[in-house]
């Protein structure tokens, strides 16, 4: 049996469970967490965890932003944090490995490969070879994603930057709920959101899985856009931002968008008003 135990954070009970049955019948303690917060107050009991696995996608905070926060909390590298994505999307899992991830399991991969790459993180001496298997892990996603790269800590900073924003956009969408109506349509508020994310934040965010995040947060944590329909929504964005509802739902959250209070806004309000004379 091992010592120190494993944090393991998914939202989806079913899954959690699952994957924790599995582990503890491999050798492995497990500790569960719901959300990225959850993990996080674990590891003010548990000091030295085995290793951290997080699920990508998590309400209130989601697991890229979870492994920043860690990797603040330890320095960059002392315990390995695995993701668990429901996505093979290779932006979103560059991103993971940016933000301080050692590794990434899709979640339709057998429930033996999860196993083994989780003894292969435990395993101790392993460190070396770890280090090499990341950077191969980095090279082949960017690659397939056609990225330059980019520094760890710099990534750390800027997902924490991000997450501030998307909390900031969370709490003024949440006090216009009231301001929608259920005649306004899924394409319309998607509409919405994306309207502000793009205007919001930097143009850079405005593409792969940076922007993809953005709008996953901003679903998660608001009830404007239904959960189970951002993948979608997402996968069909080339198609869906042709379409005159969303294109009526992105003006009026470009129009919104100074009323949200971003310090970054500041120019934005200014040539809005110089647009407006």
């Amino acid at each position: 049996m091992s010592v120190r135990p494993i944090i393991l954070a998914e939202d989806n009970d079913k899954l959690r469970r699952m994957y924790s049955d599995m582990l503890e019948s491999a050798g492995f303690t497990v500790m569960g967490a719901s959300d990225g917060e959850k993990a996080i107050g674990l590891l003010h009991k548990i000091v030295n965890p085995q290793l951290i696995i997080l699920d990508v996608m998590m309400p209130r905070m989601d697991g890229i932003e979870t492994c920043a926060r860690v990797r603040k909390m330890q320095g960059l590298r002392p315990c390995p944090i695995l993701f668990l994505s429901a996505l093979d999307n290779p932006d979103t899992l560059l991103e993971c490995l940016r933000a301080g991830g050692d590794d990434y399991l899709v979640k339709s991969a057998p429930l033996s490969e999860v196993v083994e790459r989780v003894q292969f993180w435990s395993r101790k001496g392993s460190s070396e070879e770890s280090a090499e298997r990341r950077a191969k892990a980095i090279r082949e996603l960017e690659s397939m994603a056609g990225d330059g790269g980019g520094d760890l800590v710099t990534a750390i900073e800027e997902i924490s930057g991000d997450q501030a924003t998307v909390n900031q956009l969370a709490d003024y969408i949440n006090k216009m709920l009231h301001t929608f109506s259920e005649d306004d349509t899924l394409l319309y508020r998607f509409g919405y959101v994306v309207g502000l994310v793009t205007t919001c934040v930097e143009p850079d965010s405005g593409s792969g899985g940076r922007f993809s995040r953005f709008l996953r947060n901003l679903v998660y944590k608001t009830g404007l856009v239904d959960r189970k329909e951002i993948d979608a929504l997402l996968d069909n964005y080339e198609r869906i931002i042709t379409q005159s509802q969303f294109q009526q739902g992105w003006m009026r959250g470009r129009n919104d968008a100074p009323n949200v209070g971003l310090p970054q806004l500041s120019p934005l309000n200014a040539r809005f008003e110089e647009e407006a004379r």
